[in-house]
């Protein structure tokens, strides 16, 4: 009798679920039928990019070099690319909103619990930096899944890996360059992000949730993507690019974000000293 009342329980809780997700969420709803919508049209068949109607030819052009340039920079960084977002682009403000919630941002990523996710452009978001970052999340998504990314990720992290790739605010050369520890050590001295305030750095443990990091204002949002950026920025520069999935694939098996982050970093820095202790060095 326990059990029946077990299995009724747990398959309402499977259909109410992605129900509720839904009602409070409608953007997603769009985002699932915009390839029946009659106001966007398929660009890329290979890669699921829908581009409004309202788009220029010239737009369209630029969204497709755009987007494989964003797509080879997301190999280089996590070594191959396994997202499998529907990017969705319009040049039209208001019809932006209608898929990405209150319209902010030149871009936004949306995952579902079902492993569907589309990355939104809107007006200023067709540009190469936009899509990597968007890209980069989707990413994170597609290798750990939305509930481990929502609940195992702090987004600190999450924003601030995105950020490296989006070069905007960040020189390639923090991850681009050969895995070394010399990175590291002139990595103080050199300007290897561009500064986004001149105010003082948040405290990454208040920047663990999605409403930490982007609930207060545009200074608070703009400093917590600086302190993002430049703790990711830092950890890179110590564990090389081989650490980003090296990272994922350990959560992936079980282990946790921060152990395992600390940890890389550790081992990195111990073989660096024990290179350094060597005859001959």
């Amino acid at each position: 009798m326990r059990g029946r009342v077990f299995f009724r329980y747990s398959l309402l809780a499977l259909v109410a679920v992605p129900i509720s997700f839904l009602w409070l969420f409608p953007q997603v709803i769009r985002c699932m039928r915009v390839s029946y919508s009659s106001d966007f049209r398929l660009l890329d068949k290979t890669g699921n990019v829908y581009s409004s109607r309202t788009a220029t030819a010239k737009q369209q052009a630029e969204l497709r070099e755009h987007t494989q340039t964003a797509r080879q920079r997301i190999r280089r960084f996590w070594g191959d690319k396994q997202g499998q977002a529907i990017l969705i682009y319009s040049p039209n403000q208001d019809e932006y909103e209608t898929y990405c919630a209150g319209g902010e941002g030149a871009g936004c990523s949306i995952g579902t619990p079902w492993g569907t996710s589309y990355l939104v452009l809107g007006p200023e978001g067709n540009n190469a930096d936009v899509i990597a970052h968007e890209l980069c999340h989707d990413e994170l998504f597609a290798r750990l899944g939305w509930w481990r990314v929502k609940r195992e990720i702090p987004q600190w992290f999450n924003e601030g890996l995105a950020l490296m790739v989006d070069y905007r605010f960040s020189n390639p050369s923090v991850w681009e360059q050969p895995d070394s520890l010399t990175s590291m050590e002139s990595f103080a001295d050199e300007a290897t992000l561009e500064p986004f305030s001149h105010y003082p750095m948040l405290k990454l443990a208040d920047l663990e949730s999605t409403r930490e990091f982007f609930g207060g204002n545009s200074i608070h949002t703009m400093l917590a993507y600086e302190t993002a950026a430049a703790e990711v920025a830092r950890w890179l520069a110590v564990v090389g690019r081989a650490g980003v999935p090296t990272l994922t694939n350990a959560i992936k098996a079980g282990n946790g974000f921060r152990q395992t982050y600390q940890q890389l970093e550790r081992n990195k820095r111990e073989r660096a000293m024990k290179a350094r202790k060597r005859p001959g060095n």
